[in-house]
């Protein structure tokens, strides 16, 4: 019974230190804060995860863009709906 509480515990604290570190990057690539943590909690952590892994390996000049793009089209390959805030202007994001 310990051993399963510590092992639970575990496993909570590193799905928090995943989830914080997506929301960081993209806070990094010039997504704003609020945008960033509503990503972080409506998608799973593993999809946020391949998507950034795959915008690191291109090296995009606007890595903020290429990043929601990719979410976009991940949600549309999934049937769900596109996002909505793809249409704004991204193209002049800044870091916050």
């Amino acid at each position: 019974m310990k051993c399963e509480i510590i092992l639970d515990r575990k496993f909570k604290e590193e799905y928090w230190k995943r989830r914080k570190e997506v929301q960081m990057t993209l806070i990094k690539w010039g997504i704003k804060r609020g945008l960033a943590k509503n990503i972080n909690h409506k998608h799973s952590i593993g999809v946020l995860e391949k998507i950034i892994k795959a915008t690191k390996k291109r090296h995009p000049k606007n890595p903020a863009k290429y990043f929601l793009n990719g979410l976009n089209y991940s949600r549309i390959k999934h049937g769900r709906p596109f996002l909505s805030f793809i249409n704004t202007n991204i193209t002049d994001c800044k870091i916050f």
